[in-house]
């Protein structure tokens, strides 16, 4: 987010491609509020074909309201053939401390003897908080549900992995690994 006024965003959309062959079909942005409604025009950015190098883009959406609400988030969209990925990116100020507040990123000290000890806010405190920025009492993703990683080659994806991650027994790790490397 380059720039945050109360009735515009200005954001700058890099895309990298991470392998020699990167296809685009098309990529868009939108401001969206907080259960994923439409608050401006999608913006379908003129890009499409062979992405050989990064590509910066900028521009400005204007929510169709007078003011930006809170909890409201920029949401690029990008097509590949069959396939959407989308990111998303939150408008509010102080998104940083929303990233701490949540969990959303891992702070891991050097030296875990000087780690902080984390206290838990008293309810009281936590209402205040609230109120102000109400995405904290939004729920968080589980717990067990884990990391997603894109694997280029099944052959990477070892039993003892499988086994691990997913709980079950040796026999049952290789035929799903089996079954998945069938095409």
């Amino acid at each position: 987010m380059e720039e945050r006024a109360s009735n515009r965003i200005v954001v700058s959309v890099l895309l990298a491609p991470i392998g020699p062959d990167v296809r685009l079909d098309g990529v868009s942005l939108q401001l969206q509020g907080r259960q994923g409604e439409a608050l401006s025009a999608r913006m379908v950015l003129p890009i499409a074909g062979a992405l050989t190098q990064p590509m910066l883009s900028t521009l400005e959406l204007r929510p169709t309201i007078e003011e930006l609400p809170a909890g409201a988030r920029v949401v690029g969209t990008v097509w590949q053939g069959n396939d959407q990925r989308e990111a998303s990116l939150p408008t509010d100020p102080s998104t940083a401390f929303e990233r701490h507040v949540r969990a959303r990123c891992r702070v891991q000290p050097e030296d875990p003897e000087d780690a902080p000890e984390l206290v838990m806010l008293p309810a009281a405190q936590r209402a205040r908080l609230t109120a102000i920025y109400p995405w904290i009492s939004e729920p968080r993703v589980s717990r067990s549900s884990g990391e997603l990683a894109v694997v280029e080659n099944e052959d990477d994806i070892g039993v003892d992995e499988v086994m691990d991650e997913l709980g079950i027994d040796a026999e049952s790790a290789e035929w799903l690994k089996d079954l998945l490397a069938e095409e």
